[in-house]
């Protein structure tokens, strides 16, 4: 039987939340992530110890072989490169703002935070030396807050059309409420051993500049409905993330090294149930938001935890990989991903691909050490059914990758390493799949089956809407005279697609990519 993701031609999301289902599934990869129950089905002898030692052995090469690890862009270099860039942006915000009057006086409090700015080197920019970046912890323009803050001033400068008003203006140059949202910053509430601080989720929800990127990055956090972190609370969430990162320096030590490079603070919180919540955002530089399930504290799951970290280390590596670069990739939306039914650019297509495998990988280099058969073959068919979606999706993004001009892949070589990478990973789970029970192998290939007709299904949404995915799977199609029907042929399967009233189509990557430098109005109202 062919593993999974090794066809012929070799066919292989911060918080990636699952679609709502739109045509019928087969049970194992609903909205609520409903598996494969490991008791179900059939009986057999458990995988020897010595198998599942080796694919963890494997699991932890490939882990190693990370592209973005041994990068020819180092990360300082990266960092470098990043300070440069939003040097000159914030120098130009900040020159903007001083010009209005009654503003000058917050614009040399705010500038006081970034060196090379103060005392008017805002208004000198081409005379600036060059800079190196320090240490995540210690470089400015790595702050959270202070990105938040530059941002809303620099929002506050845009927005206004007819010339900017200096009283919305003033309202980010508040000194004191910068210095109070720093302060819980660069103070934290608890340290980790590997130095980065744990702030309370409750005190971003409190500040009226943070709040919004809270908001941005879990669209379905309500304060009212999540428990308080008290100090015993916070010590539990302390002590689980010790533990989770010593397993992550242990079993994947260069993405232990990436992962406390790039961040300084984890925003944590509790919640009454499952799922946890992990999530990161270029607008947040330098940190992450964690919400564990008051569950996961109990069970003590650090596998589960050291996973989804790594997965945001990749978003947060990834980004600021992409975001530092001289030439960007290209913003069209003309990819679907069978994690979201939206149009989404290459770049959103690359975390996904990114960030997944790694996890997927990581998974499976703890498989050795889960000593409960139970939960053992419940976290194997998870990390089946969790790759499952791969399958078309790195495809996907080779095909993007092999689109890009010349400019864009000299200036970020090591992304086009990424697509082979994640297959090689696909590859490794296809091996896992290959020890499941023949009853559980039919299953996961149904899902894999399930996927694809489901990616059919969303292009065909998008043809019929006038658009043009990019796909290599997608072979010839035709959409009728009335424009309701298409006949689509993918994967070599013919599929015949009906218009879908409801098909969503800009809500999700779409949406947040055209809005990522502004929030709603009434934030400025707030201000």
């Amino acid at each position: 039987m062919t593993p999974l993701g090794n066809s012929a031609s070799q066919r292989t999301t911060r918080n990636v939340p699952m679609p709502d289902e739109a045509v019928p599934n087969s049970g194992i990869f609903a909205r609520d992530a409903t598996l494969i129950s490991p008791k179900t089905n059939s009986r057999r002898l458990p995988m020897s110890e010595s198998r599942i030692q080796q694919l963890a052995d494997e699991a932890r090469l490939l882990l190693k072989r990370n592209p973005l690890m041994a990068s020819s862009v180092s990360l300082q270099r990266v960092a470098t490169r990043n300070l440069l860039k939003r040097r000159v942006q914030y120098g130009r915000t900040l020159a903007a703002a001083s010009k209005l009057a009654g503003c000058s006086a917050g614009v040399e409090a705010l500038s006081g935070y970034f060196p090379d700015l103060a005392d008017g080197g805002y208004t000198r920019l081409p005379e600036l030396p060059p800079a190196v970046a320090g240490p995540v912890g210690a470089d400015p323009y790595r702050s959270s807050v202070l990105a938040a803050w530059m941002s809303g001033l620099a929002r506050s400068l845009e927005w206004q059309a007819g010339g900017p008003d200096a009283q919305i203006v003033s309202g980010y140059l508040q000194s004191d409420l910068i210095a109070s949202d720093l302060e819980l910053e660069r103070q934290p509430a608890r340290r980790l051993s590997c130095g980065i601080g744990l702030v309370r989720i409750e005190s971003l929800a409190r500040s009226r500049v943070m709040q919004p990127l809270l908001r941005q990055c879990m669209p379905n956090y309500h304060g009212s409905n999540y428990p308080i972190t008290d100090d015993a609370e916070l010590d539990h969430i302390a002590n689980h993330l010790e533990r989770a990162f010593a397993l992550i320096a242990e079993l994947d030590m260069y993405g232990y090294q990436r992962l406390i490079a790039g961040l300084h603070t984890l925003h944590v919180g509790v919640r009454r149930e499952s799922p946890c919540s992990f999530s990161s955002s270029n607008e947040l530089p330098g940190s992450a938001i964690i919400v564990l399930s008051r569950e996961r504290l109990r069970d003590g799951d650090h596998a589960a935890t050291a996973a989804q970290l790594l997965h945001q280390a990749g978003h947060i590596l990834l980004g600021f990989y992409t975001t530092s670069a001289a030439a960007s990739l290209p913003g069209e939306f003309q990819y679907v991903s069978p994690y979201k039914e939206d149009l989404q650019t290459l770049e959103s297509i690359l975390h996904v691909v990114y960030t997944i495998p790694w996890e997927c990988a990581f998974g499976m280099a703890c498989l050795s050490n889960e000593v409960d058969p139970e939960r053992r073959a419940w976290k194997t068919a998870f990390i089946i059914t969790y790759a499952a979606r791969q399958v078309p999706l790195i495809d996907i993004a080779r095909k993007g990758i092999e689109r890009l001009g010349g400019d864009v892949l000299l200036d970020l070589p090591d992304i086009a390493a990424i697509p082979s990478w994640s297959s090689r990973i696909l590859f490794l789970v296809g091996q896992l799949l290959a020890e499941e029970p023949i009853a559980h192998r039919q299953a996961h290939f149904a899902e894999r089956q399930r996927v694809l007709d489901r990616q059919a299904w969303d292009i065909g949404q998008m043809l019929l809407r006038g658009k043009e995915p990019v796909d290599p799977r997608m072979g010839r199609r035709e959409i009728d005279d009335s424009g309701d029907n298409v006949n689509l042929w993918y994967d070599g399967k013919f599929h015949v697609i009906a218009k879908a009233a409801d098909h969503a189509m800009g809500k999700d990557y779409g949406r947040y990519a055209e809005t990522i430098r502004g929030y709603a109005p009434s934030e400025m109202e707030a201000m």
